[in-house]
């Protein structure tokens, strides 16, 4: 698939236990929801930002809390103190700051509730007397209450403080914020129930004549209970008022709602209703109920505080008057509970259905950024529901049928795809299918599909899924898998090259070793010179080989010029005339018709074939007779015009090649089997070679059989007539040269002292005057000062490296031929002289001949 054979229907699942699927059900869009943070820290953190502000706006809050709830006590009720200050109306605030304060300013709310506990001391225009006039309340008793209250407040605060810091690591913000609300309501309860008894008990150590007007009587107790419940009451609300309450525009279109308190309040003065609390926590209920769960918390709360103040219910206390009547009051406090629960429970539901609908879009969003449909169908009923990025994905509108799903992928695949649907049980499994639909290129869409079934409550086969195009990822793969396998094919290659090379290299570097040994021992030098030459022949050769195989891009540079094809095959059969005679054999040429007309090529690579193949012969054909030849042939061009082509043939009478080894000759490290020509020494590298370079010259190499017998090669390539027709060619040397070198003035750059020693000898034979400088900054100094006719560099030199040279000499605006010198093997040294802009590089050692015949292009 993809440029490939059709990918077959890839499927793989897993069988989902009911415990798994229940607990993926309670995920709820958990990855997408808001990331929370505690309204409580939110406080606290406003606090910490701006001290000032948040506590002038607590302690106004408080204030008219207190003034607001003790007016209502005074104005509606007896009014004691004893029952008033057990608990006293403001304690809960000191609770609540205990818990949003910072340690540092933990002083607030302490002296908070310090000054508030004076206020109902002094309240005027009551009708009734002040507390701080009366002779029964004495100094002893005012500080005694302002302590129980006090370390009751603070009791509560610090407990709340510490749970909080353990339950906000386990909870989420929302519901630790919730538990802490309840967790301080139980704890208030708690607390003042104690306090209620502390109280009471201290009150025997009063004067007799004293409790009936402070309100130390039989009913002190019940009073100071239920007092004590409704104070929780208002603690749990405010925390919910806290948490659910919406922004104050949408408060504001609500408060006509709250003007049915005061109503009651009238309605109970003029005795028109039932019993007062219940009937005004029957209303709140309904409020809790049916106002927006946004709204409904601050209107309920405000509301009874404002009916509170204007009756005295839930303020004062007075005997009941009957058994029903007490019942009725109990209930009414209970109702305050139920009314504080429904609006935590409501708060909270719409709180999750806010989250999870603002999961829902987020997730919405992604998927589609992400290309991932979502879709459902139902098996018995053939219908398809399908999201808006998965209609986009397979061309369907938004309702369909799973036939018409099936069908938008490719037909071989409909009938598996059919039977994952249709199977039952709750497996997961995961699809990788083709759509019918292509590209414009036509190159198949593919899809992964995630599919997941169960049975509805009407026992339907349900199946859930979601798609995703993975077209670019499998494109993706491919070519990774593609190119690990050719890098696996490349590191093989090279890891046998490595292999071969340290054989090959080692062979006749332990030859010169022993000759160099035979020397040290007197031999005679006329008699070991011939032997040197030829294993550093061998050593240079491997070397070569090695360079071309690994990176054939990086070596000689591709340089197209006219040339004699026969002058071109006089020159190899003379190069290799000599070698071959040694072995007793004969080089003949034959060419045809044509072979005297000058043409385009590269005349260097094309003779490096040639002599590679020449050699090769030589070394193993075990013939007598090698042919050079050289023809014209035209052939039908693909237009239908006619297409000539040069074919240059090397063949021997010798051994030739089996058959069976026909196919891999031309493979790197290949070297035949096991007959005569097996035997060869070599890299195994240069048939490779010699076909890697003739197809990078636009040709093809071939073995053939010739009818004499033995082995020969066929060379053909596009034959490009010359324009300066059949006179000119560079296979033949320049007049002149030799006088024009010795005139020459050339600077080298080397740092190996025995390298520079050698090719200073070398190079004085032919040029007039050779300069040494260790390394590149001597070399620029010196070319600066006075500029030489040939620059040669080593690439590797300290303080400055050879391309840098280059590049350095040609920004100063020299223009000399600028030839690089390396002796690495492999590597990008070529590249970075390709970079620098080098006229040429050379291998080393250096080949005088080799740079003549670049100097003669470059003087040409």
């Amino acid at each position: 698939m993809l440029g490939g054979e059709p990918e077959k229907f890839k499927s793989f699942g897993t069988v989902i236990s009911p415990a798994r699927a229940a607990e993926m059900s309670r995920d709820q869009g958990f990855v997408f929801r808001d990331f929370e943070i505690s309204k409580i820290r939110m406080i606290a953190d406003g606090i910490r930002a701006y001290p000032l502000r948040t506590s002038l706006i607590y302690l106004a809050v408080i204030l008219f809390w207190t003034v607001f709830m003790s007016y209502g006590s005074a104005l509606h009720g007896p009014n004691t103190i004893a029952v008033n200050l057990s608990p006293q109306v403001s304690l809960f605030t000191i609770c609540v700051g205990i818990l949003v304060y910072p340690r540092r300013l933990m002083w607030v709310p302490v002296l908070a509730l310090c000054a508030l506990y004076f206020v109902p001391f002094v309240l005027p225009f009551t009708g009734k007397p002040m507390w701080a006039t009366m002779p029964e309340v004495t100094w002893g008793l005012t500080l005694f209450l302002l302590v129980v209250n006090l370390a009751a407040g603070l009791v509560i605060g610090l407990t709340s403080r510490a749970v909080y810091r353990r339950i906000s690591r386990v909870y989420r913000p929302n519901d630790t914020d919730l538990m802490l609300g309840w967790i301080i309501t139980v704890s208030f309860a708690l607390v003042c129930l104690v306090q209620v008894g502390v109280v009471n008990a201290f009150s025997d150590l009063l004067p007799p004549e004293n409790l009936a007007a402070l309100g130390f009587d039989e009913n002190f107790v019940d009073f100071a209970v239920n007092r004590t419940f409704r104070g929780s009451s208002v603690v749990v609300g405010f925390f919910i008022a806290v948490l659910y309450t919406d922004r104050l525009e949408e408060v504001v279109r609500y408060l006509p709602a709250m003007m049915v308190f005061p109503l009651l309040a009238v309605m109970h003065q003029a005795e028109l209703l039932g019993y007062p609390m219940l009937d005004t926590a029957i209303v709140g209920l309904l409020f809790a109920m049916l106002l927006p769960a946004g709204v409904a918390p601050i209107i309920v709360i405000v509301g009874i505080t404002v009916y509170s103040a204007l009756t005295g219910q839930y303020l004062t206390e007075t005997p009941p008057g009957s058994i029903e009547s007490a019942l009725l009051e109990n209930y009414s406090i209970g109702a305050l509970f139920l009314i504080v629960l429904t609006m935590a429970l409501r708060g909270r539901g719409r709180h999750e259905r806010e989250q999870r609908q603002a999961s829902l879009r987020r997730l919405s969003m992604v998927r589609g950024f992400a290309g991932v449909g979502l879709f459902a169908v139902n098996i018995p009923r053939n219908t398809l529901r399908i999201e808006a990025s998965g209609q986009d994905i397979v061309g369907l509108p938004r309702e369909t049928t799973l036939d018409a799903f099936i069908e938008a992928f490719d037909m071989e695949h409909r009938r598996a795809l059919r039977k994952v649907f249709v199977r039952g049980g709750n497996e997961a499994s995961t699809h990788v299918v083709p759509l019918l639909k292509t590209f414009s290129d036509g190159q198949e869409r593919l899809l992964r599909l995630h599919l997941w079934g169960e049975n509805s409550i009407w026992n339907d086969r349900i199946v859930y899924g979601l798609l995703i195009e993975v077209t670019s990822e499998y494109r993706r793969e491919k070519e990774l898998s593609r190119a690990l396998k050719e890098l696996s094919l490349r590191q093989e290659r090279q890891s046998q090259l490595f292999s071969i090379v340290s054989h090959e290299v080692r062979t006749p570097a332990s030859v010169l070793s022993m000759l160099i040994a035979e020397l040290e021992r007197g031999e005679d030098v006329d008699e070991l010179r011939p032997q040197m030459k030829e294993a550093s022949s061998q050593l240079l050769t491997v070397l070569d080989d090695m360079r071309q195989a690994v990176n054939p891009e990086k070596n000689q540079r591709i340089k197209i010029a006219p040339f004699v094809p026969e002058e071109l095959g006089q020159q190899v059969m003379s190069t290799y005339r000599v070698m071959a005679q040694g072995k007793g054999i004969e080089i003949q040429t034959k060419f045809s018709d044509g072979s005297s007309l000058a043409i385009m090529g590269d005349v260097s690579r094309i003779k490096q074939v040639l002599g590679n193949l020449v050699r090769n012969a030589i070394l193993h054909s075990k013939g007598s007779r090698i042919c050079i030849g050289y023809d014209r042939r035209t052939d039908d061009g693909p237009d239908g015009t006619n297409l000539t082509q040069i074919c240059w043939t090397v063949s021997d009478n010798g051994v030739g090649i089996p058959p069976e080894d026909v196919q891999r000759l031309f493979q790197p490290f290949e070297r035949g089997s096991a007959d005569a020509r097996n035997q060869a020494d070599g890299s195994g590298l240069g048939l490779y070679i010699a076909k890697q370079t003739i197809e990078m010259l636009g040709g093809q190499i071939a073995y053939f059989t010739p009818d004499s017998g033995g082995a020969g090669y066929r060379v053909i390539m596009p034959e490009v007539i010359a324009p300066d027709g059949p006179s000119k060619s560079v296979v033949t040397e320049n007049d002149g040269l030799d006088e024009r070198l010795r005139q020459m003035r050339v600077v080298l750059a080397e740092d190996n002292k025995l390298v520079a020693t050698i090719s200073v000898k070398q190079l004085s034979r032919v040029f007039g005057k050779v300069e040494h400088y260790e390394n590149g900054a001597l070399a620029l100094e010196r070319i600066k000062e006075c500029p030489p006719d040939l620059l040669l560099t080593d690439l590797f030199m300290p303080e400055m490296p050879g391309d840098e040279l280059i590049k350095a000499v040609r920004e100063a605006g020299f223009g000399m031929p600028m030839i690089g010198l390396t002796a690495a093997v492999v590597g990008d040294d070529t590249r970075r002289f390709d970079e620098a802009q080098a006229t040429a590089y050379l291998p080393k050692p250096l080949n005088i001949e080799k740079l003549r015949k670049i100097l003669i292009g470059h003087l040409n």
